[in-house]
């Protein structure tokens, strides 16, 4: 009875608060123009250069015309099922070939792949498709939130993607949500699952087969929200996960909670302030009823949260790796600026040589 009383009491809450306009519970709206962006919000320091490290790579910056062009013609062999390589060659001015490209879909990863061999030397690059754009896959730039000694505990430093804390409208916890089994690829997101040709998943798609022997699990509890009555769900295991609201405070300490909107993710549905490029984030704890905790533009946690269900809120991972498994990078990544002008910079190495 008392359960059933809190929960009424919380309702009656969610219903006021949403009458009189209160912030803590937007669900992505936001006040911008692209004249003026949202005066309502004002980007803070974020982390130093000596705070970043890179490990991993995701879908970033929009691709060049010239990359759409490449991949008009990869297209499934209609007798063999299969998709089907496009194979260029690169000519001099005097018409001489001084090397190939070829255009592929990787199946196992969603990723068209631009193979350059050029001078002897082989390099790839990936790209991810979305509505009529392609997007350059990037390293993933983290900031260290605290040395864990032989490991360190990281927050990306951008949003990267967006995805509903849950598929479907309704009340449910972190345990069972699909975000947790989106970013860790479990149940339908693990490889062969129902959802996974359509959604593929965070972990496959972010990390290679070395970087994820250098995840290391948490154990991850969620506390139940005593102001709104809504529960925590049970302690989890997870390689990838998302802050609650009780760690995000001591986790950050003085770093600002903000963060930008990657190009890609905002193709995806996050809605991120137009100068700024900063978007609302999930907590992993509950809010009020069928809401989820976030961080919002102004980096302030949103008490009451977003609806479960919401589509324009951006994913911000958080993962304990080993040092030894990532990388110095410059602080190169552009804070500020049009989601729709960024300037792509690839991010590849030389992968092979070519025969002869």
């Amino acid at each position: 009875m008392k359960r059933k009383v809190a929960v009424f009491i919380a309702l009656v809450l969610a219903a006021a608060m949403l009458l009189c306009g209160c912030n803590e519970i937007e669900k992505g709206e936001s006040t911008w123009t692209p004249a003026h962006g949202d005066p309502k919000v004002q980007p803070k320091a974020t982390a130093t250069e000596d705070q970043l490290v890179a490990f991993g790579a995701y879908p970033n910056t929009v691709a060049p015309n010239a990359i759409t062009t490449a991949f008009k013609n990869i297209k499934i062999d209609d007798v063999t099922g299969l998709w089907v390589e496009e194979e260029t060659e690169i000519k001099d001015a005097e018409g001489n070939v001084t090397g190939k490209t070829v255009c592929r879909y990787d199946i196992q990863t969603g990723y068209y792949v631009y193979e350059e061999t050029k001078d002897g030397t082989t390099t790839v690059t990936n790209y991810a498709k979305e509505g009529n754009k392609f997007f350059l896959v990037q390293e993933i730039q983290w900031i260290i939130l605290k040395d864990l000694g032989d490991s360190y505990l990281l927050v990306s430093r951008e949003l990267l993607d967006a995805k509903p804390m849950l598929d479907s409208y309704g009340q449910g916890t972190w345990e069972d949500s699909t975000l947790r089994d989106w970013l860790n690829g479990t149940d339908d997101y693990a490889r062969g699952g129902e959802k996974f040709v359509k959604g593929w998943n965070f972990y496959d798609r972010a990390f290679s087969e070395s970087e994820k022997e250098a995840l290391k699990s948490v154990t991850n509890n969620t506390a139940d929200n005593d102001s709104f009555g809504t529960p925590g769900g049970s302690v989890t295991t997870d390689l990838v996960y998302t802050f609650s609201s009780e760690e995000l405070n001591d986790a950050f300490g003085e770093v600002s909670k903000q963060a930008a909107t990657t190009p890609y993710a905002a193709k995806r549905g996050v809605v991120a302030e137009y100068k700024t490029r900063l978007g609302s984030w999930w907590l992993r704890s509950s809010g009020i009823s069928t809401y989820f905790q976030g961080v919002d533009r102004a980096g302030n946690i949103a008490e009451g949260g977003f609806v479960s269900n919401d589509l324009t809120i951006g994913v911000r991972p958080v993962i304990t790796v080993a040092k030894s498994a990532v990388r110095t990078i410059d602080n190169t990544l552009p804070t500020a600026g049009p989601i729709e002008t960024p300037t792509p910079k690839p991010t590849v190495r030389p992968t092979e040589k070519a025969e002869g």
